[in-house]
């Protein structure tokens, strides 16, 4: 096989990206070891600023044909205590939303697959990477897959793009990923009929982990535990269920909500869930997505990395296929702005995470954001996306945000 790029990975990242090269004229495969759609671990939650990436890809009629849950904020419960925290939309920042979405991720994922096929993206599902290929130079000039019935295919490619998630194998393959070991965690998730839809997610708290939940489409109720992995080694319960159990009891806001609930999806889980990577570029390979690395947010900062990252390296990728001269100098650029709009983001997250150690810390800010709703506001809506880290440093920000929050 022979095409312009070789996309691994068709989840958020890599399937907005073979959408944009494909657009643009590019021979695009797009290759995952799975079969679509399928089930995938996931917050199901999708920040305000995702809006306008989902626009620009062609699916915002098909995703509100879903019926999502427009979700307008975050409650954020704990030791005690509850702080309710809405979007707000900057007048100066148009292309933002006031409101997230809550979408199951398969049907996101098929959406985001099926307008990249419909692009002219040649979709291969099933097709498990194995390795890089490289010339003598060193360069990376394809890949080898194996397909479901277990014989290996050679894909020479101008350029391969690593877009596998948390787990990535090609990062692995390029000796740049490195694991967060001080956020061991992993995530267990499922799904709840019977919950009554609330216009928000939420959020408790607890000393060494917490739960994230929000109303999703077709008005299952999406449920997230995260946990250190030493909890779920040591856990005495007899089945998971058990186990969540004796979490929930210990919520009873959460409690409450699911109290004549019914499972509907079964126990799910993914982890380790906090990796990072030296590099994000190396000669004719990139990372894109949760690829590059990923710390486990509170929020749906995860597809909006994604659908960021994918736009950046297309445009980055698309010019140095017309002017390979310059390929260096163009992922170069890719990586800056990929780290002036994410890494100050995943550095926030990281201190967030941090900070949620603290029992002391999180009970004063909860305290403090009862009786302060605009602090709320500000927290919901940095990690919304809609503001960035560096804006808390700007006067028109703030004169912005307290006109939003009127």
């Amino acid at each position: 096989m022979r095409c312009d790029v070789l996309v691994i990975g068709a989840g958020p990242g890599g399937s907005a990206l073979a959408n944009r090269l494909a657009r643009d004229g590019f021979e695009v495969r797009l290759a995952d070891k799975k079969q679509f759609p399928r089930e995938k671990p996931c917050g199901e939650f999708l920040s305000p600023q995702c809006e306008p990436y989902l626009a620009a890809l062609g699916i915002d009629a098909p995703l509100a044909a879903l019926g999502p849950l427009l979700v307008r904020g975050m409650r954020l419960h704990g030791y005690g205590a509850e702080a309710l925290g809405r979007f707000r939309r900057l007048s100066d920042r148009p292309a933002s939303a006031s409101h997230g979405i809550g979408v199951r991720r398969e049907r996101l994922d098929m959406l985001l697959c099926d307008a990249a096929e419909a692009a002219g993206a040649e979709w291969m599902p099933r097709h498990e990477f194995v390795s890089l290929r490289r010339n003598d130079d060193g360069r990376v000039t394809g890949a080898v897959l194996r397909a479901a019935d277990g014989h290996e295919v050679r894909c020479d490619a101008r350029f391969v793009v690593g877009a596998d998630g948390v787990h990535s194998r090609v990062a692995r393959a390029l000796g740049v990923q490195r694991q967060t070991k001080w956020l061991d965690r992993f995530a267990l998730v499922t799904h709840y009929a019977g919950v009554t839809p609330m216009p928000t997610a939420e959020v408790h708290l607890f000393p060494d982990g917490f739960f994230a939940a929000t109303t999703i489409d077709g008005g299952e109720f999406s449920v997230n535990l995260i946990l250190p992995r030493s909890a779920l080694r040591t856990r005495d319960a007899a089945d998971w269920d058990e186990f969540v159990g004796q979490h929930v009891a210990k919520h009873p806001a959460l409690a409450a909500r699911l109290a004549g609930a019914r499972r509907t999806s079964p126990w799910r889980g993914i982890g380790p869930l906090a990796y990072s990577t030296t590099r994000q570029t190396m000669p004719g390979v990139a990372l894109v997505g949760d690829a590059c690395g990923y710390v486990d947010p509170l929020t749906g900062e995860g597809i909006y990395f994604a659908l960021f990252g994918a736009r950046a390296l297309g445009s980055a990728i698309a010019e140095s296929l017309h002017e390979p001269a310059r390929e260096k100098a163009l992922m170069r650029g890719y990586v800056v702005e990929r780290n002036r709009e994410i890494v100050p983001r995943a550095r926030a997250s990281a201190l967030l995470q941090r900070a949620l150690r603290h029992p002391w810390l999180v009970r004063r800010f909860l305290a403090y954001a009862v009786k302060h709703p605009g602090l709320a506001d500000l927290v919901v809506t940095l990690t919304g996306d809609s503001i960035h880290p560096r804006d808390l440093l700007k006067p028109s920000f703030w004169r912005a945000f307290r006109a939003a929050s009127a």
